[in-house]
């Protein structure tokens, strides 16, 4: 008897403990992330991604005029959190390769690295978080 209830407060307590893991982890995610372009150093834009509410939108920044920002794409994002792995899922983005689970190799209040397996290769996104 003492055995059971001491188990069902421990599975109690870690349902809870992870349940909060992943709130902090969305708080994280929500807010705007700026693209380093390692291929590029010298693009004329900067590219920034908004993630708010489910909702992903992706935007040229000019460099020479950083009050002119186009909006590039949307799409949504779906954070799937567990003890062992983040993921962020992508979809209804207008590139067909990113609509798919990237797994999530850092994620602080500073930086987000996202890996994705692709046939042939992998694919790393890095960002720096500016609001």
């Amino acid at each position: 008897m003492k055995y059971s209830v001491f188990f069902t407060g421990l599975i109690i307590g870690l349902l809870l403990l992870l349940s909060g893991c992943k709130k902090h982890t969305e708080d994280l995610v929500v807010g705007t992330w700026e693209f380093v372009n390692v291929a590029d150093i010298e693009a004329p834009h900067t590219i920034e991604w908004v993630f708010e509410g489910g909702n992903l939108r992706i935007y040229h920044r000019s460099k020479a005029n950083p009050d002119d920002l186009t909006l590039r794409d949307t799409g949504f994002y779906i954070l799937e959190s567990s003890p062992l792995k983040t993921t962020i899922r992508l979809l209804n983005t207008s590139n067909s390769l990113w609509n798919n689970h990237w797994d999530v190799v850092k994620l602080d209040n500073s930086y987000l690295i996202l890996h994705m397996d692709i046939p042939g290769g992998v694919l790393f996104k890095e960002f720096v978080k500016i609001q």
